[in-house]
């Protein structure tokens, strides 16, 4: 918690999420335009948010614009006078003293723009500081979790280098197009979504972003305690050239499995398997067994599939391409989840 994943996400940059990785994922990116409005509703934490591209209207987006519960006593309104006015960075804190009992919520939140900065608003003398410094360009985009309230918070981000107009005194050239779309075609693909993680709520979150297609998986298994150890990927960019992710949970596996693939003829179209209690460990739990599905087989199950207390997992079935991989992991890999490509 309070830590932050930096990753290239079709030409984006990808910060966060911070707080916690309970509650439904969120996602926000103009319709048309750019970020002009932001409504917070806060009570001692932030309760909801809404985020609009026109401040003169109260409608702008509709209820896919507005995330969080239905608490809050007060209401604090931003309008962004863009171009001239834009955001670039925010800042706030994460409490998790409520334990198992209650998820982390976020406790205050502050927004900057290259003028000036709005709040704190909730909260900010309670909870675990985090930060976005601004360097890497401008928010176009938020995500994160709620339910109740809000749980975690991330942006999107466009380069510096994607934007070469952006400085104090200006803004992106084609900016009556959607800043989605700025973001996106920059990049040369859509906008892939997430789903998932599933697995325990314990470990470090990890996210290794948006690629090509998926050329390689690793997977590292264990005889002594029945769960994945380890899984790493190597990745093909859109300009072709291949990286391998880093290591995902441990590699003191007794067996590694390899899954290859060409991405053309034949491509990863979703994951299955089971999470549950570690055999010996107090009852800590992780990923048990996974199966690779790709356009012409199945690979695995990997890991064992029955166990007291076993949760099965599977990423949608939709039809799509699976282009990245996000999860948690500790000494051995906890949770999992993909970003899908839909069809």
């Amino acid at each position: 918690m309070g830590g932050t994943t930096t990753d290239r996400i079709e030409g984006c940059i990808k910060h966060g999420p911070w707080g916690s990785s309970q509650g439904e994922y969120w996602v926000y990116m103009p319709e048309e335009g750019y970020i002009k409005k932001i409504t917070i509703v806060h009570a001692g934490f932030i309760d909801r948010i809404r985020f609009q591209s026109d401040c003169h209207t109260q409608t702008g987006e509709t209820q896919t614009s507005i995330f969080g519960g239905n608490g809050g006593k007060k209401t604090d309104t931003i309008c962004i006078d863009y171009p001239n006015e834009y955001l670039t960075s925010i800042n706030g804190t994460i409490d998790n003293s409520g334990g198992s009992y209650s998820p982390p919520m976020l406790m205050s939140l502050s927004f900057h723009t290259n003028q000036i900065r709005y709040g704190p608003y909730g909260n900010s003398d309670k909870g675990t500081p985090f930060s976005y410094d601004g360097k890497d360009g401008m928010i176009i985009g938020f995500y994160g979790r709620f339910g109740q309230y809000i749980n975690a918070i991330g942006i999107y981000v466009i380069p510096k280098s994607l934007s070469p107009s952006l400085s104090p005194n200006s803004a992106p050239k084609n900016n009556s197009n959607s800043m989605h779309e700025l973001c996106c075609e920059m990049s040369g693909v859509g906008m892939p979504r997430e789903a998932g993680p599933w697995g325990a709520a314990g470990g470090k979150p990890w996210d290794d972003g948006v690629f090509s297609h998926v050329k390689q998986i690793r997977v590292y298994l264990g005889e002594s305690l029945k769960v994945i150890y380890g899984i790493q990927f190597e990745y093909v960019k859109r300009d072709g050239n291949s990286i391998l992710s880093q290591m995902h949970g441990g590699t003191c596996g007794d067996k590694t499995e390899l899954v290859d693939l060409d991405g053309e003829k034949e491509y990863l179209t979703g994951i299955s398997g089971f999470y549950g209690p570690v055999v010996e460990l107090d009852g800590l739990e992780g990923i048990t067994s996974i199966t690779i599905h790709t356009n012409k087989k199945m690979y695995g199950p990997y890991g064992q599939e029955s166990g007291e207390g076993y949760v099965y997992f599977t990423s949608s079935s939709s039809p799509g391409k699976v282009v990245g991989f996000q999860g948690r992991n500790g000494d051995f890999l906890t949770a999992i989840g993909v970003h899908m490509e839909y069809f």
